[in-house]
C-alpha cells in the first residue's frame, strides 16, 4: 500500500498518513495541499514523498481529503525545500510554515455517521451525526477524532472563500429623499462602490444613520464583488543597455538601477526578490506587466494566485516578490536578488534562514543565473563579476561634536534648518531610536532606569507631567520617578536623544518650520510635505520606507554615532550602506548629508569624502543650494568595501567563512549557562583550531525574561556540515539556531 509523507507547517520533519479514503491520485498525489488529523484537529499539509507501507501501515492516520485539483509544487521545489532545510539546518515543516505562511485555508468540513454504522456508537453530544450532515464546527474536537479512528465518520472538506462585499446603487433616489439623504447616493454613485456604510458617510459629509437610512429603504446595498487589485500606474523607462551580463549591477541612482534591471529580465522568464514590500511597490509601476507576490496581499488572495500559476493561468515571464515567491513552480531563467544585504531577507520564522543563501540554492536547481542588484553589494557577492554603473556624488557636511556646541542639535545644525526654512525647502532629521531618549540618568548620583526583564536601559518618553519609561523589547511600562529612587534628587539627565526630544528642540529653536513625525508606530499626516510645502520630517529608519519628499534639501543626523556602535563586525558595513541609501533618498536631487557625530575620522565618513569631486564653499556653513566643483580626480567608490573585505578575510569572518550561531536561552541564567557548555563541550573534540567562538553571554545578556548565551560557528561550508551532524540535544533551555546570521544583538527596532 502507497503512504504518503506530508509536511505540515509545524517544526517537525514529515508525517506518514495513508491516502485519503478512495482515492483516485495514487503515485500523482505529490505537491499537493491535504487535509490529515493531528493531535484531535485538522491541518493542512504539502505531500513531499510516497513510500510502499510499512508492515505497521495498518496503524497509520488516514488523510481526510485533497484540497486542489490541481498540485501547488512540482517535484522541482519538493527537491529544493527538502535541500534548503538540511542547509538552514531546521526541519522541512520549519521552512515550509516560513516560505508559504498561506498555506492554510479557512476549511469547511462537515461530518456524519456512517450511514452503514450503528448510532449506538456515537458519544453523548454527537447524537445529531446520525441524522446526516453537520457543521463540524460545534462539536468537541477530540470526540471527532475518537470516531474518526474508530473508522465510523465521514467527512467532507474544502476551502472556505471568503466573500467581499461592497456598498452599490441599487436604484434611482426618489424626489422625497432629504438633501443628506440625496447626497450619500450620488457620492455612492460617483464612487461606483465603497467597502463600507461609514467609509460612505465619511465620503459623503453625513452621518452613518443617513446612510443606513438609504440601506433600509432599498436605495443602496451590499453586493458580492471580486476583490479589487491595488491600482498602479505604469511608468515607461527605457532599458540601459549593458555591455556584459554581470553577476552583480552596483552603484548608480535607482532609476539607473531599474534601466539596469529592465534590460537583464527583458529576455526570459525570472523572478526578482525583494528584502521589503516597500522596495518592492517602488519598482512596479516600471514592470506592469509583472506578477506580483508579497506578504502584505491578503492570504486568500495569495493562495488564489499560487493556484492560479500553478495551474499555468499566470506563465507570464516575470515575477515581483519577497521571499514568499521562491517556492512559485515555475522555471525562471534569471533570479535577481534587489538589495540582497538588506537584513530584512532574514526570515523572522522558526528557520533563521537567509533568503540570498536561499536563492543561491533555488537558481542552482533550476539552472538559472543569479543576479545581484544593489546600490552597494555586499561582501559576500563581492568577489563574483560585476558590473558598476557611475555612483552619485555624494554632499557631505561633517559637524565635529567635539568642537561644535550645542546638543542635540549644534548651532551648525540649526543654521542649516534656517536655510531650509528660509529657502521653504524640506529636511528630514534621523534618529536611531523612538521615544525622548535612550536613558534617563540620575546626575546625583549616577542612576538609571533599567528593564526588569532585559539587560537595556528604558527609554524615556516625555508624555504626561513625568513622563513614561518603556522598553521596546520587551514592552515593560512604568511612570518616570519624580525623585531619584536611590539619592531622591530630582535632577534627571536624558541621554541619546530620539523622535521627542528632536522634535522639541526643533520647536523650542525654529517654532515657525512645521514639524512632523515618522516612526513605525506614529506617522503623521504627510500630505502637506508631499505637496511640496516645507518642513522637516522627524523620524527613525522607518523614512527609508516611507515617500520622497519633493523638495528635499537636507537629512541630517544629530548623532551619527548612534548607527555605528553595534556589537557587530558587519556595522561598519550597514553604517556605510545607509550613508549611501541616505545620499540616493531623492531620486532626482542631492540633498546636503550633514552629520554630526563625534568619530568624523570614521572610515565610512572619510571613504565618502573621497567620493565626491564636490568641496564646501569658502563661507562658514554649506549652502543647500550646491557646493562647488573643484576638479579633483574621482576616488575609488569601492575603497572602503576593499577595506573589510581585507580585515574579514584576515580574522576569517564571512565571507571567508561561513558562520552559524547557536544560541541558548533560560530565564534562569544558570540553566542556559549550563546548556551553553554542555553542547561547547560536545562540540569541542570535533572542532578545529578557531572554529568555534565562545561561549559568552550575548551582547544583550538578558532579553524579554531570557537569559541569553552564544556559541558560533565559523569554518568551511563542509566542516560547518560536519559540526552540525548529531547536534546534542540542550537539556532544559531553548536552542536556537541562526544560520549565516546578520545581526548578533537581537533587538527590535528602536
Amino acid at each position: 500500500m502507497r503512504v504518503l509523507k506530508v509536511a505540515l507547517p509545524l517544526p517537525i520533519e514529515p508525517m506518514s498518513y495513508l491516502p485519503p479514503h478512495a482515492d483516485t491520485r495514487g503515485d500523482d498525489a505529490l505537491g499537493y495541499r491535504v487535509v490529515v488529523p493531528w493531535r484531535g484537529e485538522l491541518r493542512v499539509g504539502m505531500v513531499v514523498g510516497r513510500e510502499e507501507g510499512q508492515h505497521k501501515s495498518f496503524a497509520l492516520r488516514e488523510a481526510i481529503a485533497y484540497l486542489d485539483e490541481r498540485p501547488w509544487l512540482r517535484s522541482a521545489e519538493i527537491e529544493y525545500l527538502a535541500l534548503a532545510a538540511r542547509d538552514s539546518f531546521c526541519t522541512v515543516g520549519t521552512l515550509l510554515n516560513d516560505l508559504l505562511p498561506f498555506l492554510e485555508p479557512p476549511l469547511l468540513h462537515r461530518v456524519r455517521l456512517l450511514p452503514e454504522a450503528d448510532p449506538a456508537v456515537l458519544p453523548r453530544g454527537l447524537e445529531a451525526l446520525a441524522e446526516g450532515w453537520q457543521e463540524a464546527r460545534g462539536f468537541d474536537p477530540k470526540l471527532l477524532d475518537y470516531l474518526r479512528e474508530a473508522g465510523v465518520l465521514q467527512e467532507e472538506v474544502s476551502e472556505q472563500h471568503s466573500r467581499q462585499q461592497a456598498l452599490v446603487v441599487l436604484q434611482e433616489p426618489s424626489e422625497k429623499l432629504g438633501e443628506k439623504a440625496k447626497a450619500a447616493w450620488y457620492a455612492l454613485r460617483d464612487l461606483r462602490q465603497v467597502e463600507s456604510m461609514a467609509a460612505l458617510a465619511r465620503a459623503a459629509g453625513v452621518g452613518v444613520g443617513v446612510v443606513k437610512g438609504l440601506v433600509d429603504k432599498g436605495y443602496i446595498g451590499f453586493v458580492e464583488v471580486e476583490p479589487a487589485s491595488e491600482a498602479v500606474v505604469a511608468r515607461k523607462l527605457e532599458p540601459l543597455p549593458l555591455p556584459t551580463l554581470p553577476v552583480r549591477l552596483e552603484g548608480g541612482r535607482l532609476l539607473e538601477r531599474i534601466r539596469a534591471l529592465v534590460w537583464l529580465v527583458q529576455d526570459g522568464p525570472a523572478l526578482v526578490l525583494f528584502p521589503e514590500v516597500s522596495l518592492l511597490k517602488k519598482f512596479q509601476p516600471f514592470f506592469p506587466q509583472a506578477i506580483v507576490f508579497h506578504g502584505e496581499m491578503k492570504a486568500e488572495e495569495r493562495r488564489k494566485g499560487w493556484a492560479q500559476v500553478a495551474a499555468g493561468a499566470g506563465q507570464r515571464e516575470l515575477v515581483l516578490a519577497t521571499y514568499q515567491g521562491l517556492l512559485l513552480p515555475l522555471d525562471f531563467k534569471r533570479l535577481v536578488l534587489v538589495e540582497e544585504a538588506s537584513e530584512a531577507y532574514k526570515l523572522p520564522g522558526g528557520s533563521r534562514a537567509f533568503v540570498p543563501r536561499l536563492a543561491r540554492l533555488r537558481a542552482l536547481g533550476l539552472g538559472a543565473s543569479l543576479h545581484f542588484c544593489a546600490g552597494v553589494n555586499s561582501l559576500e557577492v563581492w568577489n563574483e563579476p560585476a558590473h558598476h554603473l557611475p555612483p552619485p556624488t555624494p554632499r557631505l557636511h561633517l559637524l565635529d561634536m567635539r568642537l561644535e556646541r550645542g546638543w542635540p542639535l549644534s548651532g551648525a545644525a540649526l543654521a542649516l534648518l534656517r536655510q531650509v526654512q528660509e529657502k521653504k525647502r524640506q529636511a528630514i532629521v534621523l534618529s536611531a531610536r523612538r521615544g525622548y531618549s535612550a536613558v534617563l540618568r540620575c546626575k546625583q548620583c549616577d542612576w538609571k532606569a533599567m528593564c526588569p526583564n532585559c539587560a537595556l536601559p528604558l527609554r524615556y518618553h516625555k508624555s504626561g507631567r513625568v513622563g513614561l519609561l518603556q522598553c521596546h523589547q520587551c514592552g515593560h511600562e512604568q511612570k518616570a520617578p519624580d525623585l531619584c529612587p536611590n539619592c531622591h534628587s530630582d535632577v534627571f539627565d536624558p541621554k541619546g536623544p530620539g523622535v521627542e526630544w528632536l522634535l522639541e528642540a526643533l520647536a523650542q529653536h525654529l517654532p515657525a518650520l512645521p514639524r512632523y513625525r515618522y516612526t513605525a508606530d506614529a506617522k503623521d499626516d504627510l500630505g502637506h510635505l508631499l505637496a511640496g510645502e516645507p518642513g522637516v520630517l522627524v523620524g527613525t529608519t522607518a523614512i527609508l520606507r516611507g515617500p520622497v519628499l519633493p523638495e528635499l534639501a537636507l537629512v541630517l543626523l544629530p548623532y551619527a554615532d548612534g548607527f555605528i556602535l553595534e556589537s557587530d563586525f558587519r556595522a561598519g558595513e550597514r553604517y556605510y550602506r545607509l550613508l549611501w541609501q541616505l545620499t540616493d533618498l531623492h531620486p532626482h536631487r542631492r540633498p546636503l548629508l550633514a552629520l554630526q557625530t563625534f568619530e568624523p575620522a570614521h572610515p565610512a565618513h572619510r571613504a565618502l569624502e573621497r567620493q565626491t569631486r564636490l568641496v564646501q564653499p569658502t563661507e562658514s556653513s554649506p549652502s543647500l543650494g550646491g557646493l562647488a566643483p573643484d576638479g579633483l580626480e574621482h576616488a575609488d567608490p569601492q575603497g572602503f568595501m576593499k577595506m573589510e573585505l581585507a580585515l574579514r578575510q584576515a580574522l576569517g569572518y564571512p565571507p571567508a567563512s561561513r558562520m552559524v550561531k547557536l544560541e541558548v536561552a533560560h530565564p534562569k541564567e544558570a540553566v542556559a549557562r549550563d546548556a551553553i557548555l554542555q553542547l561547547a563541550a560536545a562540540l569541542k573534540p570535533k572542532a578545529e583550531p578557531g572554529e568555534l567562538l565562545g561561549p559568552a553571554p550575548a551582547p544583550v545578556a538578558r532579553l524579554r525574561g531570557q537569559y541569553v548565551f552564544h556559541l558560533l560557528l565559523k569554518s568551511s561550508e563542509a566542516r560547518i556540515q560536519t559540526l552540525m551532524e548529531n547536534l546534542p540535544p540542550v537539556r532544559g533551555a531553548r536552542l536556537r539556531i541562526d544560520p549565516d546570521p546578520q545581526s548578533f544583538v537581537g533587538l527590535l527596532e528602536d
